[in-house]
């Protein structure tokens, strides 16, 4: 029987539950939830709104009044710094209240911000500025920007769509603010970004993030200087609709290298107020979709931006201490990360041209691929659950590392 006829979910969210239901435990997804516009809307409702996301990292805001234009899922939102002290970030739609023009076209600084179409200004804690031309039966107080929910950790910003629907963050800036401190992200500026638009749908970048089992025939430069040493975890968030993820690891750097370059030489100053190089790698993940691995000279930040059924935004940014010189060559920094996700861009891509096809079947994921398949089986169980109020008896997630006790290979990407 041929997996699922694309188009055929349309609003139903019966046939949805049904398709849950007839999951079968250890196997990959059916090829509706891969491809079909109509699921990925249910997650674009139900399932997107529930997750805080990295968004920024504190240092592109620097100054009272600096303000970024950013992507949050398929929104567009403004990140503004509002007064000096180090939480005084705020984020907001990207939307005038007037007649819903995009506010704000791209970063930059002002006392204000003034929306190009009337002129209508705001204050950078939201509030409406303009007075002279609101009509007088409508209240000024009543027009002040959207307000998107921020939080500060450690030098990053994170944002989630809706107050009402996401889960409590403080426990995981409770438990990863000293850690990403620790390693100098508070204290760092941006080396570098990169953007990886990926023509595949947000779970299939994530199910290849989440195991290493492609990684010796697909990463060769990862594989020789980072897939054979096991992660152990440093401390967990069990996650679910109702309590954010989190997660620390730690492992060695293979082969006594100091970092993760080419030829495991240092490349730029030591964060952290580091005086040596430590030989070890510290993975943070802040929620589901975004992640950070930290050596002693550099940083790199991911973000996995889900943009419709059939393309991600994966966004990788590399972080050095803020008084590294100013002149750096970055190229060093950016090397492995950056070969190696234009890779899994590749690798992902061809595995959605073969979803597509009528030929398409769910597939057995092995004992390599253990965490891809946890995740599977969480994020069904969360649709049941924000469908029909019961969960399908799937986990509730919990830190794969720790869960199963992965090694070597089976570990390297599951944080």
């Amino acid at each position: 029987m041929h997996a699922t006829t694309i188009g055929t979910m349309t609003t139903n969210r019966a046939a949805l539950v049904d398709l849950i239901d007839r999951y079968r435990p250890g196997w990959s997804l059916e090829q509706a939830f891969y491809i079909d516009p109509a699921i990925f809307e249910f997650e674009r409702e139900l399932w997107f709104p529930r997750q805080w996301s990295l968004v920024a990292h504190a240092s592109e805001v620097p100054a009272k009044g600096s303000y970024i234009v950013r992507q949050l899922f398929d929104e567009e939102i403004i990140v503004v710094r509002f007064g000096d002290a180090e939480e005084d970030v705020a984020a907001y739609y990207n939307v005038c209240t007037h007649r819903g023009s995009r506010l704000c076209t791209k970063d930059g600084r002002s006392r204000l911000l003034v929306c190009p179409y009337h002129a209508w200004s705001y204050r950078l804690t939201g509030e409406l500025q303009t007075r002279q031309n609101v009509p007088e039966h409508v209240d000024p107080e009543e027009l002040g920007l959207h307000r998107v929910p921020t939080r500060c950790v450690g030098g990053l910003v994170l944002c989630g769509l809706e107050e009402a629907t996401l889960p409590d963050v403080q426990p995981l800036v409770e438990a990863l603010d000293g850690g990403l401190r620790n390693m100098g992200i508070d204290r760092a500026r941006i080396a570098g970004r990169k953007s990886y638009p990926t023509k595949a749908n947000w779970k299939l970048v994530i199910e290849n993030f989440f195991e290493c089992y492609h990684c010796q025939p697909s990463h060769p430069e990862y594989f020789r200087l980072n897939a054979h040493e096991p992660w152990t975890t440093v401390a967990s968030g069990p996650g679910g609709l109702d309590k954010v993820t989190y997660g620390i690891a730690r492992r060695s750097i293979f082969g006594g290298r100091k970092t993760l370059s080419d030829d495991g030489q240092p490349v730029s100053r030591l964060m952290g107020g580091r005086s040596a190089y430590d030989g070890g790698e510290t993975s943070f993940s802040l929620g589901r979709l975004s992640f950070v691995y930290a050596v002693s000279d550099h940083v790199t930040l991911f973000q996995m931006i889900p943009r419709s059924a059939t393309e991600t935004d994966v966004i990788v940014t590399w972080l050095i201490d803020k008084d590294a010189d100013a002149d750096i060559d970055t190229d060093p920094i950016t090397w492995m990360w950056d070969v190696t996700t234009v890779q899994d861009k590749k690798i992902v891509e061809d595995n959605a041209n073969g979803v597509v096809s009528r030929a398409y079947r769910p597939g057995p994921y092995t004992a390599l691929e253990d965490h891809t398949s946890f995740f599977v089986q969480t994020y069904l169980s969360d649709m049941r659950l924000l469908i029909t109020g019961e969960r399908t008896g799937g986990p509730v997630w919990q830190s794969p590392v720790k869960r199963s006790g992965l090694k070597r290979d089976e570990a390297t990407e599951a944080v």
